[in-house]
């Protein structure tokens, strides 16, 4: 069998699923601290970790640049589920240690890595393969990375059914590391980099096509909106004993139908934007003014802009990803399950995934410059925290949507606004020095430091535990203050960024809307050309 970029694009689906995984530290965190007796501030010390790491993430793309995107996903395989397996072995008494703590947080440290150097050779793939084109393809498998966290927490919960604080919450980080392995090594021999000569080959009749017709992207992107519908329903049913584990795996498994069929170059019907070999050739001619490496990057005003506008959406996020266990457990009024928290904030995410990158393209296809849409993220994210101030259990879901949604459509926008403001010849590497270091600032500024701060001052003498709205209430307000200051930063840097998309980006719109046009007429012209005949 020849591959296509097809198949790298399942196989990216599937592969992408444990990128998503560190999302549900808080599946377990509960567990955890009752195991070992950790205060909430030792388990945000580890789920921090997991952040903090994210300063060293930009060696991930190097390496994906340096040795290959395949080697590379098969290191980062091992080490994230090599690490995941430890953890579990010591979480579960299995493996004893004098001092559980600093070992968690180093496991859970060099996971996240792993993790990291997945996600580049994952992704720098599809830029690579979808070049100039790739908000499709990108949308979908950032939309699987987002529902990944609620996907592996409600197949484990129909399995296991358990409390966020039993003991039988522990075996679900064995659960973690083996589906952290498995995913990946069995998709990792469908990924790969086509090179332009294969491409321009295949497009031509002269093999298997590498284009994706409409219809395979509308699918995936069906069938993407079923996992996420799919996946929150369970949420809500977990305690009914009605078990949809096995539907979630079905869901799971049909991208696998479209591998079958072969696309027909000689078709007429019109394809989606995404033919690699076109596309590759169109981006070559519009190189930014801004392109570059990590070196040439970093020395830009308005990298620095964009830094911050990522630190502070990547900081709302990560605040909830790491502490909606404590934060459901501590809010007044009916207590919110954080399996449900969780799973609510996935689906949330990956709908934003899954549409942002394509939506950034309506911006940009009305020639505004991409970045104006961080400015949108930010007041979104600033409601988000602003409905988390309130109590009950509106607010609560209210607040988790709109921050998971905020949060979701960061990712597809930020790696084409990377690829767009500074080109793809460095993407990997580009793309993790704003993936990790934002988040691990703000992991540790935000989710900990200032956290912990606020718990803590209305924690009562002598106890581990803080209840009440005000156990986060302050942080969220401050979380609103972020955001609004990220949102300025965000109108400047697309003020900046016109003479990027005037020189580059709006080109290649234009040229998109002439080759479009001249498909039509010349898809037309054969049935003209009939009916003169006929004539």
């Amino acid at each position: 069998m020849k591959l296509t970029p097809l198949h790298a694009l399942v196989g990216t689906l599937w592969a992408a699923l444990p990128c998503g995984f560190l999302y549900t530290f808080s599946m377990f965190s509960e567990a955890l601290a009752k195991a070992f007796d950790f205060s909430e501030s030792q388990v945000s010390t580890i789920g921090m970790c997991q952040l903090a790491m994210g300063l060293a993430t930009f060696t991930a793309g190097i390496l994906v640049d340096l040795i290959g995107v395949r080697r590379a996903l098969l290191i980062g395989c091992l080490v994230n589920a090599g690490a995941w397996g430890i953890f579990a072995l010591i979480a579960n008494k299995i493996l004893l240690v004098q001092s559980p703590l600093p070992v968690f947080c180093a496991l859970i440290a060099l996971s996240t890595w792993g993790t990291s150097v997945c996600t580049g050779s994952l992704f720098s793939a599809l830029s690579k393969n979808f070049a100039g084109h790739s908000s499709g393809p990108i949308g979908v498998a950032k939309a699987q990375v987002g529902i990944a966290g609620g996907v592996l927490a409600e197949i484990f919960v129909g399995l296991v059914p358990s409390r966020d604080d039993a003991p039988e919450r522990l075996y679900y980080i064995y659960f973690l590391s083996a589906s952290s392995g498995l995913f990946v090594l069995l998709s990792l021999p469908l990924i790969r980099v086509f090179s332009q000569s294969e491409l321009m080959t295949a497009s031509a009749g002269r093999g298997d096509s590498c284009i994706i017709p409409q219809w395979h992207l509308k699918t995936l992107i069906a069938i993407t909106l079923l996992l996420v519908a799919t996946t929150q329903a369970c949420s809500f049913i977990d305690d009914k004993g009605i078990n949809l584990s096995p539907a979630i795996l079905i869901i799971l498994a049909l991208p696998a139908l479209l591998l079958f069929p072969k696309c027909n170059l000689s078709s007429p019907r019109k394809t989606a934007a995404v033919g690699p070999v076109k596309a590759a050739l169109e981006a070559e001619k519009r190189v930014s003014p801004w392109a570059g490496g990590p070196a040439q990057m970093l020395r830009r005003p308005e990298t620095w802009l964009l830094w911050f506008t990522v630190f502070a959406l990547m900081g709302g996020g990560t605040l909830l990803t790491t502490n909606l266990g404590a934060i459901t457990a501590s809010r007044s009024g009916p207590l919110a399950s954080a399996a449900t928290a969780v799973a609510t904030f996935s689906c949330a995410q990956s709908l934003g995934r899954l549409f942002g990158g394509m939506l950034s393209d309506i911006v940009v296809s009305l020639r505004w410059a991409r970045p104006w849409c961080f400015v949108a993220l930010t007041l979104l994210m600033a409601l988000a925290h602003g409905f988390l101030c309130f109590p009950g259990l509106a607010p609560l879901y209210f607040g988790v949507i709109l921050a998971g949604l905020a949060f979701g459509v960061l990712w597809p926008l930020l790696l084409v606004s990377i690829a767009e403001l500074f080109g793809t010849d460095r993407i990997a590497s580009n793309y993790m020095s704003f993936s990790g270091p934002p988040s691990a600032v703000a992991g540790v500024l935000l989710a900990k430091l200032l956290t912990s701060a606020v718990y803590d001052a209305h924690t009562e003498t002598g106890s581990k535990s803080c209840h009440g709205d005000q156990c986060f209430r302050l942080t969220h307000m401050s979380m609103v203050g972020i955001e609004t200051l990220a949102c300025v930063a965000a109108v400047v840097l697309a003020m900046r960024s016109k003479v990027v998309y005037e020189t580059s980006v709006f080109l290649g719109v234009d040229e998109r809307a002439s080759s479009e046009a001249s498909d039509d007429d010349s898809q037309m012209s054969p049935t003209s050309n009939e009916s003169s005949s006929d004539e």
